[in-house]
């Protein structure tokens, strides 16, 4: 497949997979013999777990260092390196997975209250301000 073809399947636009190239974040393919990239199914999925990886905040040069084992299988004399890199991966990765399931439950508690809350009510059901509001409340003089 062509480039533009990988950056459908993958979601990155086809300068960021030049560019990833460029960079060895992730392996470049063959060419065909007027010079065009030919990208296989294995190359896209080398790009999509680069995009995620880049998507959770994971520094450039580690994810090449991921998606490089990934992709090869092989590690070589970088194993500690490379290991030590998808261990701080995968706890970033459960930290992010917290606070994205945190902010879930909180979005939903929020979307049900705002559903239950009638024309007449200021307040949101089953969600209680915070201490400051109350403070701020008290001390703003009523007009």
């Amino acid at each position: 497949m062509n480039i533009s073809e990988a950056s459908k399947a993958s979601g990155l636009s086809a300068d960021t997979i030049r560019f990833y190239e460029r960079r060895c974040v992730v392996p470049g393919p063959a060419r065909v013999a007027n010079g065009y990239r030919d990208y296989t199914e294995r190359h896209v999925r080398a790009l999509r777990f680069a995009k995620g990886l880049k998507d959770l905040g994971i520094p450039l040069s580690d994810v090449a260092a991921i998606v490089t084992l990934a992709h090869d299988g092989t590690c070589g004399e970088l194993r500690g390196a490379i290991l030590a890199s998808v261990e701080e991966t995968a706890q970033h990765l459960d930290e992010r997975l917290r606070t994205l399931r945190y902010t879930k439950r909180e979005l939903a508690a929020l979307r049900v209250g705002l559903a239950k809350m009638t024309a007449r009510r200021s307040t949101i059901p089953g969600v209680l301000p915070c201490e400051c509001v109350d403070l701020v409340a008290r001390t703003r003089p009523h007009l």
